[in-house]
């Protein structure tokens, strides 16, 4: 069996995760030169996002984040001389296991001023989104923290203090009783928000950064420029596991498909 044959994503929310995931893709989407940013944000919403769905053999869901325009983002590309920030990211969730990209890769390239994709294993950690309406944006602000491993570290340290961050006990992905209840505890608080991991399986496109995974999470409000590391002790008790700060897009998520 494939790593990503599996139900991975163990839904629980409306709006985020599906019950059954074959195969996650995700790609960062920068606007071609001389394009204004608004208009750019409604193509991929309305448009170009739909395409890339219809493109991979068996999709079930198509997310789609526009960065908010005056957040923060720390999510730079550098296109020659200049450093761009990503516009959207479009998510494509299919039932079937390893599916071909290069027909969407070929669509998203030939709209777009840079493209970098992965191919990712999402675990919900937590997950108490409502049903939202195909097109309207979910109720709090969405947070894509992408991140990389530190230097020197293996990945089983990394994998495993990600899943301990995550409120995995065992630092495993595979659910537990203690994760279930920690999941329960934070799902009871009634904050309508989801929390997924995903661990980067490959690039599926040249990518301009390298990250391992990314955490897919939504927040009441816009976080404010990212400063020193958090501590994680004060966490679930995980060691220094990614390079401090992540890459962060930030702004409204929507359900395409």
């Amino acid at each position: 069996m494939s790593p990503v044959d599996v139900a991975s994503d163990s839904g629980g929310g409306g709006h985020a995760s599906p019950a059954t995931v074959g195969d996650k893709l995700v790609w960062t989407l920068v606007r071609p030169e001389g394009t204004d940013f608004k208009d750019f944000q409604q193509y991929v919403l309305e448009d170009l996002a739909n395409a890339a769905g219809g493109l991979v053999v068996g999709t079930t869901q198509v997310r789609v984040t526009l960065q908010e325009r005056h957040a923060f983002s720390g999510a730079l590309v550098k296109i020659g001389d200049t450093d761009r920030r990503v516009d959207a990211v479009v998510q494509v969730i299919s039932a079937n296991s390893y599916v071909a990209t290069d027909p969407v890769n070929a669509v998203l390239a030939a709209n777009c001023g840079h493209v970098q994709g992965w191919r990712v294993k999402p675990t919900t950690m937590d997950d108490a989104s409502p049903q939202v309406a195909i097109g309207k944006p979910s109720p709090f602000v969405q947070a894509l923290w992408m991140n990389q491993r530190i230097d020197g570290v293996t990945p089983e340290f990394y994998s495993c203090n990600w899943y301990l961050h995550g409120g995995h006990p065992d630092g495993q992905e595979a659910e537990t009783d203690e994760s279930r209840a920690n999941r329960k505890e934070m799902e009871a608080r009634g904050m309508q928000r989801w929390y997924i991991q995903n661990r980067v399986l490959e690039p599926i496109t040249p990518t301009a950064w390298v990250i391992h995974g990314f955490a897919d999470l939504t927040f009441p409000s816009l976080i404010p420029i990212v400063g020193e590391r958090y501590d994680p002790k004060a966490g679930f008790d995980e060691e220094h596991f990614d390079r401090w700060p992540p890459r962060l897009i930030q702004g409204a998520a929507y359900r395409v498909i």
